[in-house]
């Protein structure tokens, strides 16, 4: 009955259902033994809370046989804080899973476990469903369902959270009978994701990571701004209005490191004005390095195949364009020419006579002579033995046609319509 577990005990409390609160600290039972909040001292909750007590509908004890005696659900909220060496600290979450395995053994009830710690990926699967199978003697999906169900709840704005959330994760490992846990939400217009126990635990960090991001942005922006002299609320009530290329997915999809004639150098030259004005911003300046790390990557793996020859597709900074300004692909192709490795490319948008001012310069400073490095169908790459789609320009069929000519494919697109089951197709992140 920490924030997590008080929270979401007043909010299920005001749907009308009846709760037994759990926990080992004898001052947080006293409190809600008399309808008050253990430790968080938030209006809503507190009144949520006292309101369940007056209905009879909150009950508290610290015995876990007479708390899941007859109960449909239990809801597990403990704690999962930091190591001094920041490694997770499982111990609670271990310590209450083995302790209602062990009890279960001896109560014929079966309810559905509901995990809402926060767990690194691949903890349901490795750590907790073992563990409980250990200590109940049940087969989880068999003899009873546990699922993870991470929480969004944010300090302060709780119960509006829990009533309005933005979406509503499930991690199983097989497509069980969770209809008792849909029902809590019946009333909720809200997506629901029923996903695996690891895509679950990925999407609770995923979430905490992009706000943490978020947060550190719009300081390091609000830095430079302040060197400035510029009020930095104006500035981000301005980035903040773009719903279409800011607060939005655009730029959100994995996919491979970014280039063009804009990103890479705006990023050099703040960087370099906030060096000389002793303005330190690791966030951005981490930025550069990723992207780079990106590409070192790639061409570790294209390597790893020990290839002779290598087509590559597309060779723009982007589809559409012949733009190979600072493009990454150049950085790719550039790296295996220096590895040794032949390379040949096919991009319906480059030919020698269309390149020219600032890009023909910067290509003939990266290629000796591109056009010997070109051809002018994809059908020219059949003789290759690895091939990198940068841009979807290839259909399915083609690429089933180099499959079956044993010919290695890394696609950076990830079209969704794409769908291989071969060792010889490979996507970037997927």
């Amino acid at each position: 009955m920490g924030y997590v577990g008080t929270a979401s005990a007043a909010c299920l409390l005001d749907d009308g259902h009846e709760i037994t609160g759990i926990d080992i600290d004898i001052s947080k039972m006293n409190n809600l033994a008399i309808g008050k909040s253990p430790m968080i001292q938030e209006k809503e909750i507190e009144k949520l809370l006292l309101k369940g007590y007056n209905n009879g509908n909150l009950l508290v004890t610290m015995n876990i046989k007479e708390a899941i005696f007859n109960c449909d659900m239990i809801w597990i909220c403990v704690g999962t804080p930091s190591k001094n060496n920041g490694e997770i600290n499982l111990s609670s979450l271990r310590a209450v899973i083995s302790d209602i395995g062990f009890t279960l053994r001896s109560i014929k009830n079966r309810p559905l476990i509901v995990i809402r710690s926060t767990c690194l990926p691949g903890t349901m699967d490795n750590e907790i469903k073992p563990l409980f199978e250990q200590f109940s003697g049940l087969i989880v999906s068999k003899d009873i369902n546990i699922i993870f169900h991470p929480e969004f709840l944010r300090e302060g704005s709780s119960v509006s959270d829990f009533k309005n959330p933005a979406k509503i994760i499930i991690g199983e490992d097989f497509k069980g009978n969770i209809d008792l846990l849909l029902s809590l939400y019946d009333k909720y217009n809200v997506p629901i994701f029923r996903l695996t126990f690891k895509e679950a635990e990925m999407v609770k960090y995923c979430d905490n990571l992009f706000h943490a991001l978020k947060i550190t942005f719009a300081n390091e922006v609000a830095s430079i701004s302040k060197l400035l002299n510029i009020d930095s609320r104006l500035i981000a009530d301005i980035y903040c209005s773009d719903k279409k290329s800011n607060i939005s997915t655009s730029y959100l999809f994995p996919g491979f490191a970014y280039g063009g004639s804009c990103l890479p150098k705006d990023l050099r030259a703040i960087l370099k004005f906030s060096s000389v004005n002793s303005l330190s911003l690791p966030m951005l300046e981490g930025i550069l390095q990723s992207n780079n790390e990106q590409i070192k990557r790639l061409v570790s793996r294209v390597l790893s195949y020990d290839p002779f020859i290598v087509g590559i597709i597309g060779i723009s900074f982007k589809k559409g364009t012949n733009d190979m300004r600072e493009s990454p692909y150049v950085k790719v192709a550039k790296a295996l020419i220096g590895e040794g490795i032949n390379i040949k490319i096919y991009d319906p948008m480059i030919s020698q006579e269309s390149l020219i001012g600032s890009n023909k310069k910067q290509i003939e400073k990266d290629f000796k002579n591109i056009s010997k490095l070109l051809v002018s169908s994809l059908d020219e790459l059949s003789g290759v033995n690895l091939i990198i789609i940068n841009h979807s320009i290839v259909d399915e069929n083609k690429i089933k046609k180099w499959i079956k000519k044993d010919i290695q494919i890394i696609d950076l697109i990830g079209n969704s319509k794409m769908k291989f089951n071969s060792d010889k197709y490979e996507g970037l992140y997927w």
